[in-house]
């Protein structure tokens, strides 16, 4: 019964987090984008690139 038990805490843990760190990682790049729209940095070329590859299909 316990290792049964082990598995899927081990197995729920590992999903958990892959999950926040999933989160984390999106936060970040939102702010990172919030911060680059804000800084006015959308007419210097390292700008417009990184809004092209933010706006790619």
């Amino acid at each position: 019964m316990g290792c049964c038990l082990g598995g899927c805490f081990r197995l729920l843990f590992g999903t958990l987090w892959r999950v926040l760190l999933t989160a984390l990682i999106a936060l970040l790049f939102a702010r990172v984008d919030a911060y680059v729209a804000r800084r006015g940095w959308d007419e210097t070329v390292a700008g417009r690139a990184y809004h092209a590859y933010r706006t790619r299909k």
